[in-house]
């Protein structure tokens, strides 16, 4: 009795240990993201953007995003926005003048949903679990600001478990506001040059460069 007893305890306990090696921690999930981003060379995708103001909706635009390393271009129906890794331009459609900002971490964050991968080593705690998206298995990552003074205090990922890419980020910043990126189609191993990921005045007639930095 004795022996069958020992081996029964010795078979959970080898069960056990192959739970724990398999299972996924929150960091383990965003690595596998961070270097899937950067294995993939330029990515192109669709995107649509919400941001709130309190439960509801204050605005949506819709476009898409090149990102190539830490550059990237946003082109929407309300604005275009070039980074070229230090340099932000900023263009309101309709507007006469581009805004040029060398900006923070957590603005860029604002802008570029693909930069939560750089933030999450440093200053959040995460947290882990399962969800689905259009019935889709995912997990849902979520990054809690360890400084209530930290701009994004808030970043819940949605990433799928096959492809280890995002479906939607949403970000709530120091003031309790949401926003909500929800991913569309998207594209890997493209390139582009430094030039797309600048503004050229060349391309925008009559527009005035306003230097803000």
């Amino acid at each position: 009795m004795m022996k069958i007893k020992r081996v029964f305890m010795t078979i959970c306990a080898a069960c056990a240990i192959g739970a724990t090696s398999f299972a996924q921690t929150a960091r383990q999930v965003l690595d596998q993201t961070a270097n899937k981003l950067k294995n993939s060379g330029g990515i192109e995708t669709t995107f649509e953007g919400t941001q709130f103001k309190g439960q509801h909706e204050a605005g949506t635009a819709n476009g898409h995003i090149l990102v190539q390393g830490n550059k990237f271009k946003i082109a929407s129906n309300a604005l275009t926005t070039w980074f070229d890794g230090r340099t932000q331009w900023t263009l309101l459609h309709g507007s006469d003048e581009v805004n040029v900002s060398n900006p923070t971490a957590a603005e860029l964050q604002q802008v570029n949903p693909y930069t939560f991968v750089n933030l999450y080593k440093h200053g959040y705690n995460l947290k882990l679990a399962n969800t689905t998206y259009h019935g889709k298995a995912c997990h849902e990552v979520r990054m809690i600001a360890q400084n209530k003074g930290m701009g994004i205090q808030l970043i819940i990922a949605v990433i799928d478990k096959h492809t280890q890419l995002p479906y939607s980020i949403r970000m709530k910043d120091n003031h309790g506001e949401w926003t909500r990126i929800r991913v569309g189609s998207l594209r890997t191993h493209k390139h582009w040059g430094d030039a797309t990921f600048r503004f050229n005045s060349k391309d925008h007639p009559g527009i005035e460069v306003v230097d803000l930095r």
